[in-house]
């Protein structure tokens, strides 16, 4: 469950709850009510077997990417 204080955090709380792998609270201050709403969402198991599925399409290389990208330059430059 992600509850989105500032900056970019509802963008990206949003985009977890669109892709069904989270709950994003909704309004800047929780309740007992929305955070219960929220947990029961981000708990249920549909959202556990989405996330499954998204987590098994995630690079795991992207660190070792960038560092070759940023020592041995980007293939177009």
């Amino acid at each position: 469950m992600l509850v989105p204080q500032t900056v970019d955090q509802p963008r990206w709380a949003a985009r977890a709850a669109e892709l069904g792998i989270g709950a994003a609270h909704d309004g800047p201050t929780p309740t007992v009510d929305s955070l219960a709403a929220a947990l029961k969402t981000a708990l249920s198991p549909k959202t556990r077997d989405r996330a499954k599925s998204v987590a098994a399409l995630v690079r795991t290389d992207g660190a070792k990417v960038a560092a070759h990208l940023l020592l041995d330059g980007f293939p177009d430059a």
